[in-house]
């Protein structure tokens, strides 16, 4: 006779299923309340209260509000949950291997945009948090780095693919697009400004030709 029991392999995935939704309420509830009144006057109380929750579940389910925030701002950037690099994510991939510049620098503002509508509010949290808590000043450092590692792939990309436009050289280029690939632009024109997506998009698609490879003419 088998050892295995249905049963048991059925509430198995009944508890993992269960773990799983308890955390996207944490973290659903923690990015709400950081959205509306920053890291530092969020609580762990609260974060329980908002999504239902006792204070250990936040903790077993996620972590500490450090975790937490770390959490948000790994999921803003992913789009899920999966344990795939995103630069191995087919979208990502798409960027690098389009083999017309133009047409890679509008698929990566079209990254870039999915990124920030998840985690533009969030940046901008850990941004202010870094200030007050010496842990989150490495995150958001890492953060800033990681950009900048996004930027420097994406050049290089670019510059198999044809010359960067003139008088601009592989260091300042990466600069520019390490720049424009923060959330302050987003909030800006899309939060404040009411922008729609749409127009936001073209428009930084627009700023990503023009500034690392010309107007076309050129």
């Amino acid at each position: 006779m088998s050892d295995v029991n249905p049963a048991r392999g059925y509430l198995s995935r009944l508890r993992a299923d269960g773990a799983r939704r308890t955390r996207r309420l944490v973290l659903d509830a923690a990015q709400e309340l950081f959205a509306a009144q920053g890291y530092v006057s969020t609580t762990v109380e609260q974060i329980a209260d908002r999504a239902g929750v006792s204070k250990p579940t936040v903790f077993a389910s996620v972590g500490s509000k450090r975790t937490v925030l770390k959490e948000l701002r790994d999921l803003a950037l992913a789009g899920d949950e999966e344990l795939i690099p995103v630069i191995e994510r087919p979208w990502y991939q798409e960027v690098l291997t389009e083999p017309d510049p133009r047409r890679s620098l509008r698929l990566y503002a079209r990254n870039v945009v999915r990124i920030q509508q998840r985690g533009a509010e969030m940046e901008e949290v850990l941004r202010n948090a870094a200030a007050a808590d010496p842990e989150l000043r490495d995150l958001w450092q890492a953060s800033e780095d990681e950009r900048r590692v996004g930027a420097r792939t994406v050049v290089d990309a670019l510059l198999l693919k044809g010359p960067l436009k003139p008088g601009l050289d592989r260091d300042a280029a990466i600069d520019v697009l390490w720049v424009l690939t923060a959330g302050d632009a987003y909030r800006r024109l899309v939060h404040s400004r009411g922008w729609p997506i749409q127009r936001y998009e073209r428009w930084l698609a627009d700023t990503y030709c023009t500034q690392l490879l010309g107007t076309p003419h050129a």
